[in-house]
């Protein structure tokens, strides 16, 4: 039976999903008997199925009547119930799982849709509650009004909670959604801004209590799938890689120079194969090998892009951001800007060349889904980032190019040069002189050696601290960072977990410190700044912290 939209009487009832939802335990079944494979290859047994060849013929159709056995059985042992304030759900065959979700602690109700479910008019609604460390739950196959019933369910259920702290705090009640660069003056307000008003009632309207996606902000055409693939090209990896097959093996090369230094025995150079620069053929060939391997990964690139940003769009109800994208299965993420922790733009060099980026706005839970938007504008990632912020932030940028960006002490150059140079610089020269002694030969090669390492680092943190800058106002901060790519990484002050000041030795020398401010995610450092600054701002990032009422 398909769970068609009920009423509230039948809402509140055991139910199937569809029988469709026997493809989805399917694919279920597959990916686990796919990790129980790995285990079972470990201890040899794959080598005793290839042995056994000729049985392959009837093991495989009886491996695929198992597969459809087994999940048939996990879609009849699976049950679920909505009520009025939790999401209750029983599955499992021979290990019986019963989950009880209550609804105002669910931070997001998603949205999949492979192509098995858009050709019945079908949805995968997947839940995600507070503090889990995954998916919480998963409810395969339902009807597209059945999700939106929940998550409207999962809506009127955060208003009833915000309505019993109004009456138990009646300083609360009353209160205004502020409106253009106004304040918000407390966490009701707060949570009102995303929707939840604390009389009950909308202050604006919510994503799920509204069926419709609401307002197209921005839509992706088939073209910028092109430039979402070809973007895999400017990844370090990539590349570097034809650099493998335009250089030859150097090792004769390297022997022939030490040779002459005297650090090894010498050899002519008839005896170092002929260099390939010279030979203007496999040169060609070589070059084009290298093309080959680039249209080959811009080819994957652009599949890549197309099974999964094809169609992209991004909407807007109220204070709530949804994305929605796939060509086989389509993905859907809700966001509400008073949960977004951090924004993060980053640009490699085909995004520079398009003029382009890529932003995230990441939810204050680790684990929980991510608002993506593989390729923005400049003034649209700007208005985006203050549509998220609201009216706090509005000194900061995420456009790294930005001339309110300051830079860190040029101090940094010459640690990061010392940390990137020393090790290699210094293990290989001592290594040849245990095994061959000190010679004239050694002293050469080691200061060429030392040298090179030295101005490559010196390149590469010069490099880095041109990437490093920050700029901050009142209410948050933006980190700019990278090497090659850049990144600028921006969050609100009570968002921030804990704030540490550190000195290095060298730092200390120079009244210089690094501020380290510590996420839900992950931490963010800005190096290399002016102790005392570091230690005022560290001191006011507190404050915003401990003296704000609001969710942070």
């Amino acid at each position: 039976m398909t769970a068609d939209l009920p009423g509230t009487s039948e809402f509140d009832r055991w139910r199937r999903t569809s029988p469709f939802a026997i493809v989805f335990f399917v694919r279920g079944t597959i990916e686990q008997i796919r990790i129980y494979g790995q285990l079972l290859a470990t201890f040899g047994l794959a080598f005793l199925l290839v042995r056994a060849r000729e049985l392959a013929g009837e093991l495989i159709p009886v491996a695929i009547l198992l597969i459809i056995a087994v999940a048939v059985l996990r879609y009849w042992f699976f049950r679920f119930r909505i009520t009025g304030d939790r999401i209750l759900i029983r599955q499992g065959v021979v290990k019986k799982t019963a989950l009880d979700l209550p609804l105002d602690r669910i931070q997001a109700v998603n949205i999949q849709r492979s192509l098995t479910d858009r050709l019945l008019g079908l949805v995968t609604v997947s839940v995600d509650t507070a503090g889990s460390g995954a998916v919480e739950a998963v409810i395969p196959s339902v009807k597209r009004a059945f999700a939106d019933r929940i998550r409207a369910q999962v809506a009127a259920a955060r208003r009833e909670r915000l309505a019993r702290r109004a009456e138990a705090d009646p300083s609360a009640e009353g209160v205004a959604i502020p409106t253009g660069d106004q304040r918000r003056p407390s966490r009701l307000a707060d949570e009102a801004l995303a929707g939840e008003a604390p009389d009950g009632r909308p202050a604006r309207q919510l994503a799920t209590d509204d069926p419709s996606p609401g307002e197209v902000m921005m839509k992706l055409p088939p073209g910028d799938m092109v430039r979402i693939g070809v973007r895999m090209l400017g990844e370090g990896p990539v590349a570097v890689l034809p650099l493998m097959f335009l250089a030859r093996d150097p090792r004769d090369l390297l022997r022939y120079f030490a040779g002459q230094l005297g650090y090894l025995e010498p050899i002519s150079r008839e005896e170092v194969p002929h260099d390939l620069v010279s030979d203007l053929a496999e040169l060609i060939v070589r070059a084009g090998f290298v093309a080959a391997v680039l249209a080959f990964f811009a080819v994957l690139g652009i599949y890549g892009a197309f099974k999964t940003y094809f169609g992209f769009r991004l909407y807007r109800t109220g204070a709530a951001y949804r994305t929605r994208a796939g060509l086989f299965t389509q993905h859907e993420v809700v966001v509400q800007s008073v949960k977004v922790q951090q924004v993060t733009l980053s640009q490699n060099l085909v995004d520079r060349c398009f003029r382009r980026f890529r932003m995230t706005a990441q939810p204050v839970s680790d684990d929980a889904e991510v608002l993506e938007v593989p390729l923005i504008g400049a003034n649209m990632a700007e208005g985006l980032r203050a549509e998220l912020f609201g009216s706090e932030g509005g000194g900061l940028t995420l456009l790294p190019q930005s001339r309110a960006m300051v830079r860190v002490s040029a101090a940094f150059i010459g640690a990061l040069t010392v940390k990137i140079a020393a090790a290699p610089a210094l293990s290989i020269p001592t290594i040849g002189l245990l095994f061959t002694g000190p010679s004239a030969g050694w002293a050469q090669f080691a200061l060429i050696w030392v040298l090179v390492w030295t101005l490559a680092g010196a390149v590469i943190a010069l490099q880095r601290w041109r990437r490093w800058g920050y700029v901050h106002d009142d209410d948050g901060i933006a980190v700019r960072s990278g090497f090659v790519a850049r990144k600028v990484e921006a969050f609100l002050f009570r968002k921030v977990q804990s704030a540490t000041v550190k000195q290095s030795p060298l730092q200390r020398l120079k009244g210089l410190a690094t501020l380290e401010m510590q996420l839900a995610g992950e931490s963010v450092e800005v190096p290399y700044i002016d102790h005392r600054a570091a230690c005022r701002l560290r001191d006011y990032i507190l404050y915003k912290v401990e003296s704000n009422a609001r969710w942070h």
